[in-house]
């Protein structure tokens, strides 16, 4: 009786089991919900991308205001308030100097463009290649749109004009009357046509304007928008970030809290010190970089510093500022005066000595005063990382792929390589067991 009262109670107990209570279907719960957040987060990203800027940027300045709240007359509130004011003070000022010159040398880079006079310098560069690249220069000179001149039309066959001194001449006064008559009645025709089409002209304008308006007030909205949530987000994040801290601590569960926590700690050693010691450090490679090639020359020296700055947030990524310098100078030496111009190898070597001098302040000086070895990998296994976060996750997979390596390295070298070392020494079972029947 034994034996067949088990399999029942096994039915019966299975008939009363709710769907979540198998473990393959709640992983695959699991699973959907992760899914169903992502995708919630990307569908509601007016609202999220703030919401994590401002998570982030609580998490970087949390080490400053942990050490000024320490001061018995400076609550929390008031640590964050004036740190708002101070970055907002320092944020304008900062624009208030740089956006005329930006826009300044970005407006003459788009004219220059657009008007033609790179497609017409590139020409001139173009000679002095070797003949077997040649085709490649004339594919890429393709490319860049030409100087527009303007030309006088031709008038048009059938006009008084088109017509020998604007006279009527040959056959009968009769046949002449009919002529002009005839010419009268075209030129009512086309003139009415070219007001309709004027009419129409200035319509699309007056159209594509109220559109490029409407644009550019939505944009700024938008904008006014996000710089209104990021430090209102970012208050109470900084404010509540003990209690959040706080709050994760007390999920995880008590047998593995202190391992836990450790391994968290480093990790966020790694993370703070990289995120943190990068954005400093970019943000002074840009200026060196703006003043460096202001000095050679370079145009637009402002914007390409800054922009290759930025770019130097990612190691390895701010070499691709070096050719433009150098391709920028040589454009501008072209249109120089014969006898005036610059000799070549100072248009090479002026700005490759600026990128030089920065990037070994960069790695003797910046670094271990502002970041250290925070990540403590190799170059090899940075150059490494990058490739492999590019190819996957593109310029967000770049930005993310050291702190995920390092993560990642730790995670081996204090949880799976011990038990490895375990396993081949015999102090461990088997991970995989092989069962022999």
């Amino acid at each position: 009786m034994a034996r067949r009262t088990e399999p029942r109670s096994a039915k019966s107990s299975l008939q009363h089991l709710h769907l979540w209570q198998f473990q393959a279907i709640r992983d695959l719960l699991l699973v959907a919900a992760a899914a169903g957040l992502v995708w919630l987060g990307y569908a509601l990203r007016a609202v999220t991308v703030p919401l994590l800027v401002a998570l982030l940027l609580a998490y970087l300045f949390e080490p400053l205001v942990a050490r000024a709240s320490r001061h018995p007359k400076l609550s929390r509130p008031v640590v964050v308030g004036g740190l708002l004011t101070t970055v907002g003070v320092v944020v304008i000022g900062s624009l208030a100097v740089l956006i005329p010159v930006m826009v300044a040398q970005t407006a003459g880079l788009v004219r220059d463009y657009q008007g033609g006079g790179f497609r017409n310098k590139a020409i001139a560069l173009s000679e002095y290649l070797p003949e077997a690249w040649q085709p490649r220069a004339d594919v890429l000179i393709e490319y860049l749109p030409e100087a527009v001149s303007p030309e006088t039309p031709a008038p048009p066959s059938g006009t008084p004009e088109s017509r020998r001194g604007g006279f009527v001449t040959g056959g009968t006064p009769a046949a002449r009357e009919d002529r002009i008559r005839a010419i009268v009645r075209e030129e009512i025709e086309r003139s009415g046509a070219a007001r309709e089409a004027g009419s129409q002209r200035w319509l699309g304008v007056a159209k594509g304007g109220a559109r490029a308006a409407v644009a550019v007030i939505g944009g700024i909205v938008e904008l006014g928008f996000v710089a209104f949530l990021i430090p209102f987000y970012f208050f109470f994040f900084s404010v509540w970030y003990p209690t959040v801290v706080g709050f994760g601590r007390n999920l995880i569960p008590d047998s593995n809290r202190e391992r836990a926590l450790d391994l968290l700690a480093k990790m966020d050693g790694v993370v703070a010190g990289f995120v943190r010691g990068r954005i400093v450090i970019s943000l002074v490679m840009g200026v060196m970089f703006a003043i460096g090639w202001k000095i050679c020359g370079v145009p637009y020296s402002s914007v390409l510093g800054l922009v290759t700055g930025l770019f130097c947030a990612v190691p390895y990524l701010g070499i691709v500022g070096l050719p433009v310098a150098v391709s920028l100078l040589a454009f501008r030496e072209l249109a120089a005066p014969e006898g005036q111009a610059m000799a070549w190898w100072l248009i090479i070597l002026g700005p490759s000595l600026v990128y030089g001098i920065v990037q070994t302040i960069e790695g003797y000086v910046l670094i271990p005063m502002i970041a250290g070895k925070a990540t403590n990998l190799d170059p090899v296994t940075i150059l490494v990382a990058v490739l492999a976060g590019g190819s996957i996750m593109g310029v967000y997979g770049m930005l993310l792929a050291i702190p995920v390596a390092a993560c990642i390295k730790i995670l081996c070298t204090e949880v799976l390589l011990p038990k490895v070392r375990a396993w081949t020494s015999g102090e461990a079972a088997d991970p995989l067991p092989i069962e022999r029947e």
